[in-house]
């Protein structure tokens, strides 16, 4: 054959069609099997059946998660810290007096120092409750700090670090109330009051000043937010309406907590008064005295908050019904009312917010250290029937610890 014959031999046109369209199929199902592979993947993905991943970990953690997890952090390490702390305290107590004979003040030292060892021993298992009581019901997205903690070694300043990192963990878990969900913030305001307790008892055993006590980033003024109170703007419901919105300082149930809790303090400020007339003793109803005056200055804040929840200002009248034991035994109902406050405010912390939270809040960290904190008047307490323990602090005052009562993480991030 001439190689002219092979230059001018015209092309076969339908073998170079078939050519192309086998390679074009082929093409196609590369793609089409690609495709197909890339939506299974985003169906396995979708319903998180991907090796290692669980439906928590594919959403961002909401700050009630992160604060609940930092809170739980913190207790679990500060009980460690505790329980390594207490097996020798010698060392970290006060210094002791030079000017002292040696034998005098080693005594004085050791008796420090067993003091110290048995508040600090009794602090681990109560930290340790509250970890149990922080612990998340479900699986927390990952990326969660830590919380840290000081070296648990004893030394001169241990007891300063360990008082420190008691305070500082209760203010962190209360600021974080301020924001949390509901449930949540009344775990965290309940768990940080425990702890403002423990610090001050730890500073006590250990002869170092009391922390500085916690108050609310903002704290409540009595008037301060007139101007955006729904009562002053018209946004409250008329006397005819029969609904009642969800206000801008909590749901439907926070007026009637707050109500309860302007009505638990002066009830208490009556009870004070009726064991005042029947104190013979000047130095009792000056004791008396000061515990009626702090209620009814609580009270009082409590009152100024009530149009912030279309309630009007309304002090109750002072006429209280007081128990028939009551007459019997005036010491154990004062206890019995006094241990029934932190429960009031726990519940007004987790259904209010903004400033009513704050004062919530607040008055629970004050209440509690009234029960708790004075080892003295918590002995007294416990000597009168009124169910308190003889290492009374509870690891969260006000909250009933049955698994019903825990606070629940949202489904979906939020506050």
């Amino acid at each position: 054959m001439a190689s002219s014959d092979v230059v001018k031999k015209p092309p076969n046109r339908a073998e170079s069609a078939a050519g192309r369209a086998g390679r074009a199929t082929t093409a196609l199902g590369g793609v089409r099997r690609t495709t197909l592979l890339a939506v299974l993947a985003a169906v396995v993905l979708s319903f998180n059946l991907a090796a290692g991943t669980t439906p928590s970990e594919d959403r961002p953690a909401s700050f009630s998660e992160i604060a609940r997890a930092d809170a739980r952090a913190s207790a679990a390490g500060l009980s460690r810290l505790a329980r390594e702390f207490s097996g020798n305290p010698a060392e970290s107590a006060a210094p002791r007096d030079t000017q002292t004979q040696v034998t005098q003040a080693q005594a004085a030292q050791t008796q420090v120092a067993q003091t110290l060892a048995a508040e600090i021993t009794a602090q681990a298992g109560i930290l340790a409750e509250q970890s149990a009581l922080l612990a998340s019901p479900e699986r927390l997205p990952e990326g969660i700090p830590a919380f840290t903690l000081p070296s648990p070694e004893a030394h001169a300043g241990a007891a300063e670090e360990y008082v420190a990192a008691l305070s500082d963990s209760a203010r962190a878990s209360l600021d974080a109330a301020m924001r949390a969900d509901d449930g949540t913030a009344r775990l965290l305001a309940s768990t940080g009051a425990a702890q403002q307790v423990l610090a001050v008892r730890a500073a006590g055993a250990a002869g170092l000043p009391a922390p500085e006590a916690w108050t609310p980033p903002r704290a409540p003024q009595p008037g301060a937010d007139r101007d955006s109170d729904p009562a002053s703007d018209g946004s409250c419901p008329g006397e005819q309406d029969v609904t009642v919105p969800a206000q801008a300082q909590g749901g439907p149930d926070a007026a009637g907590a707050l109500q309860g809790a302007v009505d638990a303090e002066y009830g208490a400020a009556y009870a004070y008064e009726v064991a005042m007339a029947r104190t013979p003793e000047p130095a009792g109803r000056s004791s008396l005295r000061e515990a009626r005056n702090g209620h009814l200055a609580a009270g009082a804040l409590a009152v100024q908050l009530l149009p912030q929840l279309c309630l009007p200002a309304l002090t109750p009248a002072p006429a209280y019904s007081l128990p028939s034991s009551f007459a019997l035994d005036p010491a154990s109902a004062l206890a019995a009312l006094e241990g029934s406050l932190p429960g009031v405010y726990a519940d007004l912390a987790a259904l209010g917010t903004g400033s009513v939270r704050a004062l919530a809040a607040q008055r629970l960290v004050q209440v509690s250290a009234d029960l708790y904190a004075d080892t003295a008047a918590a002995d007294i307490f416990a000597e009168s029937g009124s169910g308190v323990s003889a290492f009374p602090v509870p690891a969260a005052p006000g909250l009933d610890a049955e698994p019903a009562a825990l606070p629940r993480l949202p489904a979906s991030p939020g506050r």
